[in-house]
């Protein structure tokens, strides 16, 4: 990908010198016009309600929309951050002070990401960049609400109920959570509209962030309890927390297939004209890295640092996904050869120092070096992921003549214009 700063190439109202400048690129960024998804439940009966009010009442005008779905993200790491400190196993073991807070960042991570839009909408900042900003954060949340969905319902790493199943329970929900986003994100990238069931992601982190506040109160016990579904054909007794999830995971799984295949069955994108190929490419390369990051997380040794790598390392996938969607028709790469080395080498990195294997010989790694080697992974596959970002953030900017800083707002003579 070429980072050579060109002239811009659009044909009215052309911005500053940018990355990436072409005809057809340019073109495709000011021709984007983003399409607001369905309304799932909760959204329609309560939370846009809530978003709008909160804005109103408290963000000023001058905060950019950009800032405040930042600020959402980093309480989303915070939040991501606490669960593996305390519940490295994913066993619900954290105190409860660690729920409490985990919940309250999830809440304010879930506020900012529905209030940039009012705030956007409010002050005339909406742009093709802050659906990036926002579509980046909401990669990696996703990834982090697949770690809070094994842990607060008793899951655990080791599935305790059946042993033999191991940490396969675990691997399937980590991996929906993020197949699950990427399938939605490709169909937004061909069609220009990301698909929403009427039970969707708001409903989920709002189902987790009361889950957390349970466990809080009560302890994750209660998701242990053995009931029957004989309604269902289960005569087993199954922990409850299983349960819950597998039925929660099922509806999500079918709205996927359903809108993957009507995503499939358009011959042409509405949305990518000079897109000559049909969705069913992007779909083929974008899984096939999911399986890089599925195969990493199942069979890896140190679990929070192959799960951090692969969250970024997904995070990176899908800003490459949206270089297709809202700067370049023609985007290839959807994903990197260098990520994927990432993954792998986090996957084979032990979980501790200097541990014996079964012949009894230690396993090598010093305390300094294994510290050494975790940083090093997750600073190589975070400067990856910053690199894309930065350059598909540099042409847009650049394009449409925004500040090059994506946290900041454009005067409001300039605000004004881009409405009119």
């Amino acid at each position: 990908m070429s980072s050579t700063v060109a002239p811009c190439c659009a044909s009215s109202n052309p911005g500053r010198p940018h990355v990436r400048a072409s005809a057809a690129r340019c073109a495709h960024v000011r021709s984007y016009k983003y399409t607001s998804p369905d309304d799932s439940l909760f959204e329609s009966l309560i939370l846009h309600r809530f978003w709008a009010f909160a804005v109103r009442a408290f963000i000023p005008e001058w905060v950019a929309p950009n800032l405040m779905t930042f600020v959402g993200f980093l309480h989303a790491l915070a939040a991501y951050a606490l669960l593996l400190a305390y519940s490295p196993a994913l066993d619900g073991s954290a105190p409860a002070w660690v729920y409490v807070a985990c919940a309250a960042c999830l809440f304010v991570y879930q506020t900012m990401d529905g209030m940039d839009g009012k705030q956007a909408r409010r002050v005339g900042a909406g742009s093709p960049l802050g659906e990036v900003v926002d579509h980046g954060a909401d990669a990696i949340a996703s990834c982090v609400y697949g770690v809070f969905l094994v842990d607060v319902f008793g899951i655990g790493w080791d599935f305790k109920h059946a042993p033999s199943l191991g940490r396969w329970p675990a691997v399937f929900l980590i991996t929906y959570s993020r197949a699950a986003f990427a399938l939605d994100s490709v169909a937004a990238a061909f069609t220009g509209r990301l698909p929403v069931a009427r039970l969707d992601a708001q409903e989920l982190q709002v189902v987790i962030q009361l889950t957390c506040l349970w466990n809080a109160a009560h302890g994750v016990g209660y998701w242990h309890r053995l009931v029957k579904f004989g309604a269902l054909g289960l005569d087993d007794p199954m922990p409850l927390g299983v349960m819950v999830v597998l039925l929660g995971a099922g509806a999500g799984v079918y709205a996927r297939l359903k809108s993957a295949g009507a995503t499939l069955s358009q011959k042409t994108s509405p949305h990518l004209p000079a897109y000559k190929r049909g969705p069913a490419i992007i779909y083929a390369r974008v899984l096939s890295f999911e399986l890089v990051l599925t195969a990493a997380i199942a069979h890896c040794a140190n679990f929070p640092l192959c799960h951090v790598v692969t969250t970024v390392a997904f995070g990176e996938c899908m800003v490459r996904l949206m270089h297709l969607r809202v700067a370049d028709p023609e985007f290839n790469p959807l994903s990197s050869a260098y990520c994927s080395a990432y993954v792998a080498l986090a996957a084979c990195v032990p979980a501790a120092a200097g541990v014996s294997n079964a012949s009894g010989n230690g396993n090598g790694w010093s305390e300094g070096g294994l510290a050494a080697t975790c940083a090093a992974l997750i600073l190589a596959v975070m400067w990856e992921y910053a690199a894309l970002f930065s350059t598909l953030a540099a042409q847009l900017t650049g394009c449409l003549g925004l500040p090059a800083n994506p946290f900041v707002l454009a005067d409001a003579s300039a605000r004004r214009a881009k409405r009119e």
